[in-house]
């Protein structure tokens, strides 16, 4: 039988680090997330010397280290593990020093308070809305019931009695922001014919990449995370009569958040086309990461509040069922279950209780 090799670290085809071990029973490995040579040697180290402080199991570790063996073991592996890290960081913050068995429902209170306020040690400035709190709470919670039924080795999973009880803030009230006619027209002028530009952005003679998603954002309803991942091999030149966009890459499950097949319109074909033909990379937004800053300048600029790229979203769905579309077809189009569609919008159509009055 080979001998089995130390601890290592290697690239991988995607161009991070990874450290490839042998934990007796299995081959494993685990990413040092970073494509620096350097700063994975520094990180290969402290991943030695944290696995050194392994051998000891904590029967009641802090906070912190149960966060950091749930990114380790199960975050880093979902599609969304980007958005986690920033609510493990808020987290550590809120939570830094404190032991499993001592969260108490006042911890949760005050981090609460602290995460709306901008107050948070090492994270001020950074307010958050109500429902931004229930998430990341939420997210400690499944972290506690990872580390008492998942996490491994076995001899380290916390007793179910010492999970924490969590109390969590009210969710944030619907959102009623609608965009405006007016403001849409604005949106589309600045999409069609506009310039983004400011203090760091590149000038460009293409669309820049938070004008492509205005408009793929408006005629597709779309959820944000399905349009900034898009690529050009998704969309369906010869389909339907303008083409079609298959939101599902390839090889990917269908979630409960369901990304359907979308009809592109004459506008959005042309706006694709162009895209396509100045393209620096398959990605249709030359790269996944957030619109949410760039639309904010764009809100800067157009003299716009309070819209986030859900409101694209939720606008086109008001106005459908506004207009008398039917709910079903709605439901299809957004990638929506029927029922969600009724549940948020079915008070809007114009036949809705007409039978009492």
């Amino acid at each position: 039988m080979a001998a089995k090799l130390p601890p290592r670290i290697r690239p991988h085809d995607n161009g991070y680090y990874y450290v490839h071990w042998h934990d007796g029973k299995d081959d494993r490995e685990q990413s040092l997330r970073t494509k620096n040579s350097t700063e994975a040697e520094a990180r290969f180290l402290g991943w030695l010397e944290q696995r050194q402080k392994d051998l000891i199991v904590d029967e009641n570790p802090l906070v912190e280290y149960c966060l950091d063996l749930w990114f380790d073991q199960h975050v880093q592996h979902l599609k969304n593990w980007d958005r986690l890290r920033s609510v493990i960081k808020n987290l550590k913050a809120g939570f830094n020093g404190v032991r499993v068995s001592d969260i108490t429902i006042a911890m949760c209170r005050d981090y609460t308070a602290k995460r709306m306020a901008g107050t948070l040690a090492g994270r001020a400035n950074c307010k958050a809305a109500t429902g931004t709190c229930r998430l990341e709470l939420q997210e400690l919670r499944a972290c506690m019931r990872f580390m008492c039924e998942r996490v491994e080795p076995r001899d380290r999973r916390l007793p179910n009695d010492m999970m924490p009880y969590f109390e969590l803030p009210e969710a944030s009230p619907p959102r009623d922001r609608i965009i405006t006619d007016e403001e849409w027209d604005k949106y589309y002028e600045f999409a069609l014919h506009g310039q983004y530009s400011g203090q760091g952005i590149r000038p460009t003679n293409g669309r820049h990449r938070i004008q492509r998603f205005i408009i793929l954002a408006g005629e597709t309803a779309q959820r944000k995370s399905a349009i900034t991942n898009l690529t050009f091999d998704q969309i369906y030149w010869d389909k339907g009569k303008y083409g079609m966009i298959n939101f599902l890459p390839a090889g990917e499950k269908q979630t409960k958040k369901r990304r359907p097949w979308v009809p592109m319109t004459q506008l959005l074909r042309n706006v694709m086309l162009q895209a396509y033909e100045n393209r620096s990379n398959n990605l249709v937004l030359d790269k996944t990461a957030d619109v949410k800053s760039a639309l904010d300048t764009v809100n800067a600029m157009l003299g716009i509040e309070g819209v986030t790229p859900h409101t694209f979203r939720h606008t086109w769905a008001t106005k459908k069922i506004t207009a008398g579309f039917d709910i079903k077809k709605v439901a299809e189009f957004m990638g929506d279950t029927e029922a969600t569609v009724r549940k948020n919008y079915e008070h809007l159509a114009p036949d809705f209780l007409a039978d009492f009055v």
